[in-house]
């Protein structure tokens, strides 16, 4: 029984000190981002936090504006037979650990390449982003790939540092709630959020 307490008091803690940010996006596609500095320049990572950081917003409320990046690289098979920088065990891993985060994760707005559209849009006969439709009236400067994927190139988001790097072929998109059956309040606020965050891009001049 006082091992069960313990075990019970450990889990709640974690969850306690669990950081939360304002905004989860996930980026998946053929550009690989730089987590290192190069004679004396910011990381290219920090560089593109640091563009979302100026589009979100306090969400949480708590004093500071923070952005959870997660990226992975991913390769359509002629990609790869493009390209010689590429570490093959690595890849593998991405696109493992990219499959699960499209499943259930925090990550609902979606930089995403066509080509990993194009591989997870289906899950079965259900799509697994929403329809951005609703935007194109008032923003009828937008592109779209299909009723749930802007091209970020037709954004004024996509001029900001570090994002202006992205590929051109670079989508935006919102996951749809987890097909795992998560409802949770939590899971409901990152989806608000995510859409908050996409109203933000659409509205820069």
């Amino acid at each position: 029984a006082l091992l069960l307490v313990v075990a019970i008091l450990v889990c709640t803690l974690q969850l306690c000190a669990k950081e939360s940010y304002d905004a989860y996006i996930l980026y998946a596609g053929s550009k690989s981002i730089g987590r290192t500095a190069k004679d004396g320049d910011v990381a290219e990572i920090a560089t593109v936090i640091s563009s979302l950081k100026r589009i979100s917003e306090d969400f949480d409320e708590n004093g500071e504006v923070s952005v959870n990046f997660s990226n992975y690289l991913f390769l359509s098979p002629d990609e790869a037979k493009e390209r010689d920088d590429v570490n093959e065990a690595l890849l593998m891993s991405d696109r493992s650990a990219l499959g699960s985060a499209l499943e259930h994760s925090e990550y609902y707005l979606c930089f995403i390449s066509k080509s990993v559209y194009e591989q997870y849009h289906k899950v079965g006969e259900l799509e697994r982003f929403i329809s951005l439709k609703e935007h194109a009236d008032s923003h009828p400067e937008l592109e779209y790939y299909s009723d749930s994927a802007i091209l970020l190139s037709s954004t004024a988001a996509s001029k900001l540092p570090g994002l202006s790097s992205l590929p051109e072929d670079t989508l935006i998109c919102i996951r749809q709630p987890s097909f795992l059956g998560s409802k949770s309040d939590e899971h409901i606020k990152y989806l608000d959020d995510a859409k908050k965050m996409l109203d933000n891009i659409l509205n820069m001049g």
